[in-house]
């Protein structure tokens, strides 16, 4: 069996036999035309052997090079666009207006530079991939079925078995602690599939791309082209992951002093009790309050900054925060042990006392809260604080929360749509297993991860209490669904509450 057009596949011993008299080649010169000749004629399957390597190897270089490029080349873009929207980043120096500069942060020369770097990073183990692995695979497969394009397939069956692997290695990895809750709830064959569509799919179809492409490199006039461009890539990638000829990297450049409203509302908030410092970046103020300061002054500042918020334009988001402690410069803001958004504000000005006696009230108890949308997110520190934690909400939040013990439990706290009792319910199931993760979606449902089929059976009894039936807010049933794996595999098992 044999295809026509087997010479494109792969490029077989005859490519390197002299050309027929009178035609054009693009060969060395004379001499070293016939030294090329005589150690191909002496070593015809070897020779025919290196130049498909070099041909695969070339068209591997142009493929990656413009896959890795072109997405690289897509975030400079926006990069540059974002720093054309901001008109140029802006660092601040201290509270004083005076000490601020901008900076030029974006150097074009420096960071297309970047991308040669990126695509150096990528092409060793996309070389090896295909030379190492694709390409004997090939070779095998000619022989085996006679067909070069048949052959051709049998190459991509190694790619396929490793990223087969990878998938299913990956999808028995998953947990709570570094994926997402909805991949998480999936089953093993349904998140494998998920990995071979998103991951193994687009790398099988670079690698059909490459030896398609050296297919095409085969044919002699093509040939030249294909290595033509692959040599100045190469060379381009090889001085961009070394570092030569580098364009200067940006720096800091003095610039004119902010004045007028943005410096006035700085100036305004920095002199208040209470505030250690007022960060602004761009349109956005954070007004960072002292560990020690006190309600009243956390009161005090809350309302003069949305006060001074309303008189000018240049600041349009402010966010209120306590200090992580010890007064850093850099607060990380997930450490704060409260946030409240001023401006927008997502709750009625009238009220702005009681969200700041909310805040403080919650950080007594040691929980984190931020207060930015209709929804305060309340971080709970362990799944054992969880029920003094629960059991204020109901005054702290009566409208709803968000709650959560990171990478391990979430809730929609959500009075209209969960009972006190079905709470109770969760919270036990929570605490009795410390190691499993647990989600509650605003339907509401319950999803149980990461438990035994000893564990999945006593939370199941809990949540089919009787005592728990008609208590639903609603009047319909909550539903739950746990998944447990054991000698018998993964089993899910689904029901409602009661």
């Amino acid at each position: 069996m044999s295809d026509d057009g087997a010479d494109a596949a792969l490029p077989p011993d005859a490519a390197l036999q002299p050309d027929a008299p009178g035609s054009r080649s693009a060969t060395p010169g004379p001499a070293a035309t016939r030294r090329l000749r005589g150690l191909a004629a002496r070593f015809p399957r070897t020779s025919a052997y290196l130049l498909r390597s070099l041909l695969l190897a070339a068209s591997t270089v142009v493929v990656i090079s413009l896959a890795v490029g072109a997405t690289s080349a897509r975030s400079l873009l926006s990069a540059q666009q974002r720093y054309r929207e901001a008109d140029g980043y802006r660092i601040t120096g201290g509270s004083d207006p005076a000490t601020w500069s901008d900076v030029v942060a974006f150097s074009p020369g420096s960071q297309w530079y970047d991308v040669l770097g990126a695509i150096g990073s990528s092409l060793p183990a996309a070389l090896a991939i295909m030379l190492l692995l694709v390409q004997p695979a090939m070779e095998l497969g000619v022989r085996w079925t006679r067909s070069r394009s048949l052959g051709v397939l049998v190459g991509l069956v190694p790619v396929a078995i490793i990223g087969l692997v990878i998938c299913v290695v990956s999808a028995v990895g998953l947990d709570g602690s570094n994926s997402p809750g909805w991949l998480v709830a999936w089953s093993t064959f349904g998140t494998v599939v998920w990995f071979a569509i998103a991951w193994g799919l687009p790398v099988l179809l670079f690698t059909a791309g490459i030896m398609g492409l050296a297919s095409l490199a085969g044919r002699r006039r093509l040939r030249p082209i294909v290595l033509g461009v692959a040599a100045v890539l190469a060379v381009g990638v090889v001085i961009g992951s070394t570092g030569l000829f580098r364009p200067p990297m940006a720096s800091t450049t003095a610039g004119q002093s902010v004045a007028g409203p943005t410096g006035e509302f700085v100036r305004a908030i920095s002199a208040l009790d209470g505030v250690a410092r007022v960060d602004v970046v761009g349109a956005g103020a954070t007004v960072m309050m002292a560990a020690d300061a006190d309600a009243a002054d956390v009161l005090a500042a809350a309302t003069a900054v949305q006060q001074a918020a309303e008189g000018q334009s240049q600041i349009v988001f402010v966010v209120l925060q306590r200090e992580s402690g010890g007064g850093s410069a850099t607060d990380d803001p997930s450490a704060s042990p409260w946030r409240l958004q001023l401006v927008p504000s997502g709750f009625p000005a009238d009220t702005l006392p009681a969200q700041v006696e909310r805040m403080l009230r919650a950080e007594t108890l040691g929980l984190r809260l931020a207060i930015t949308s209709d929804r305060p997110a309340v971080t709970v520190p362990s799944i054992a604080a969880l029920p003094a934690a629960v059991n204020a909400l109901g005054d702290l939040f009566p409208e709803g929360a968000f709650v959560s013990v990171p990478e391990r439990f979430s809730m929609v706290f959500d009075p209209t749509v969960l009972s006190p009792a079905m709470v109770d319910a969760i919270v036990a199931v929570a605490v009795a297993n410390p190691d499993a993760e647990f989600e509650v979606t605003e339907s509401p449902k319950l999803y149980v991860n990461h438990v035994t089929p000893e564990a999945a059976a006593a939370i199941t009894a809990i949540l089919q209490d009787p005592a728990l039936a008609g208590t639903s807010p609603t009047g319909y049933p909550a539903e739950y669904q746990i998944r447990t794996s054991g000698p018998d595999g993964e089993v899910f098992l689904e029901g409602t509450f009661g």
